[in-house]
């Protein structure tokens, strides 16, 4: 006895079938952070552009750079 959905298919063509219902998800667990409070991450915390701290830390290298030259002149 045949299958009639496999007699009317041709040799050439197959058939997908797809289920597209989402999936449960389960809903974010809040981790607690160390310091007991919100974790909202260490850049959140400060309020502090991340350009302005990287630009505070090119500076004081900057800064390091030439007080260990002149140190280095005066010692020579």
């Amino acid at each position: 006895m045949m299958n009639p959905v496999a007699a009317s298919v041709p040799d050439d063509a197959f058939h997908v079938d797809v289920d597209i219902t989402p999936l449960p998800t389960p809903p974010p667990s809040p981790t607690p952070s160390p310091s007991q409070l919100p974790d909202h991450g260490w850049l959140a915390l400060t309020g502090i552009d991340p350009a302005w701290i990287v630009a505070g830390g090119a500076l004081l290298l900057l800064a390091v750079g030439v007080a260990l030259v002149v140190a280095a002149r005066r010692g020579a």
